[in-house]
């Protein structure tokens, strides 16, 4: 055997350019798979590290069922929001520590500030929140809870500065902030008047000073979030209602993760559904990266056709060395394994060159990100995340493929007749 390897290992050496020309599919069918799968990972990382930073496992979030046609969304049969009573039905299922309560202000609101000596007058969407789900949110040293007097505490998302870092300050020629920077900043808010609607009455309108203490996750998107109390003082204000009864989303906190599938089964059969953004999103993610990196490896197996070409032509080509080794006492099984190394080495060194080459597309691709494509939301400083696993992975598609193009020509070469091949 060891006289058979050397003798493969010289094969190679001089057929070296027969089989890199074959190979070349399958080197870069390699480089786009190791390209792809690094890609679908960075994207998972920046998506679910970043963007989708994830609540912690003992957390349900709880929307009104809502039936979808197209690309038009209804409420559900029964409601588009949770009513006060489900509420009380969901916090009385067992293992269920508390429910806190998010709620849509449905009353005209502006802001108007200074901000780096430009006044700015903007309407606003907001939300109110239980205190309690975004504790851990606010900066040390401020707080979040109702109070008669003072400036109305306010919470926005984490998103909404990276909107304002990528895309307004640019286009207004403004400094970009962080949040430490920004924390504190003081603003009015006008209830009951915007630029589209305001309340009949203008003697109902009224002015409050408000101050950020923080950003969340759980904050509205586009708009503030205040402590729940706070839109009952503006409902009452406005339109003389001093209780809620409606929610747009409630939090539920599990008694541990363990007992978690069991509430959730619990509240889909109440006709409520459970945010399934990040496995949405995730699943997408996954299935697009499948898809790419299948038809990286579709792209290796058809390049497998010219490895078996290549071999066949090379068998023909050395069927009186192969007579020759059939005459000196080599078995079947020898010519077999001479050609499966062959194509096994081959498929070796095709690898490592297909990994090299994505490593090296992965590069120019981060280098043009960088300096071609202007800021965005999240924007990360790699787009792509590969690790060994991937190229193990790699690297035995192309030891298969190679060998599995190898397969026939080293069948077709284990069957030449010595004695006919040696008087060709």
């Amino acid at each position: 055997m060891k006289g058979i390897s050397a003798l493969a290992i010289k094969n190679l050496v001089r057929n070296k350019g027969a089989l890199f020309l074959s190979s070349v599919g399958i080197i870069f069918g390699i480089a786009s798979f190791v390209f792809f799968v690094s890609l679908g990972n960075g994207i998972k990382s920046v998506v679910f590290g970043k963007i989708l930073a994830q609540l912690p496992v003992n957390i349900i979030e709880v929307t009104p069922k809502s039936s979808t046609i197209g690309i038009f969304s209804f409420g559900g049969i029964s409601a588009s929001h949770i009513e006060d009573s489900t509420v009380d039905t969901i916090s009385s299922i067992k293992g269920v520590k508390a429910v806190y309560k998010e709620v849509v202000l449905d009353i005209p609101i502006q802001a108007k500030g200074e901000f780096y000596s430009r006044r700015i007058v903007t309407d606003l969407a907001a939300t109110g929140i239980d205190p309690e789900i975004v504790r851990d949110d606010i900066k040390k040293g401020y707080s979040f809870e109702y109070q008669e007097d003072g400036p109305i505490p306010v919470i926005v998302s984490k998103h909404l500065l990276e909107l304002y870092n990528s895309n307004i300050a640019q286009a207004m020629k403004l400094p970009r902030l962080t949040q430490d920077a920004i924390i504190g900043f003081k603003f009015k808010l006008i209830v009951g008047r915007s630029f589209l609607s305001g309340v009949k009455d203008s003697s109902k309108i009224r002015e409050y000073e408000c101050q950020l203490v923080g950003f969340s996750d759980k904050a509205i998107l586009l708009g503030i979030t205040i402590p729940i109390e706070y839109v009952r003082r503006f409902k009452n204000d406005i339109e003389g209602i001093d209780e809620i009864k409606r929610y747009k989303k409630v939090y539920v906190i599990a008694e541990n993760s363990q007992i978690v599938p069991k509430i959730t089964a619990e509240i889909s059969s109440m006709g409520l559904e459970i945010d399934k953004t990040r496995k949405t999103i995730g699943g997408v993610i996954s299935i697009a990266t499948l898809i790419l990196g299948m038809l990286s490896i579709l792209i290796v197996a058809l390049s497998a056709i010219n490895i078996s070409n290549t071999f066949a032509l090379l068998v023909f080509e050395r069927r009186r060395e192969i007579g020759v080794l059939r005459a000196l006492g080599g078995t079947k099984g020898d010519i077999r394994y001479m050609i499966f190394l062959e194509a096994s080495i081959a498929g070796i060194i095709n690898g490592l060159i297909g990994i090299l080459l994505g490593f090296l597309f992965i590069k120019l691709t981060d280098f043009f990100a960088r300096n071609n494509i202007p800021d965005f939301p999240y924007k990360p400083d790699t787009f792509f995340e590969p690790n060994i696993l991937i190229f193990l992975v790699a690297i035995t598609f192309s030891v298969f493929f190679c060998t599995l193009g190898a397969l026939l020509p080293s069948i077709k070469a284990s069957k030449i007749d010595p004695a006919r091949a040696l008087t060709m």
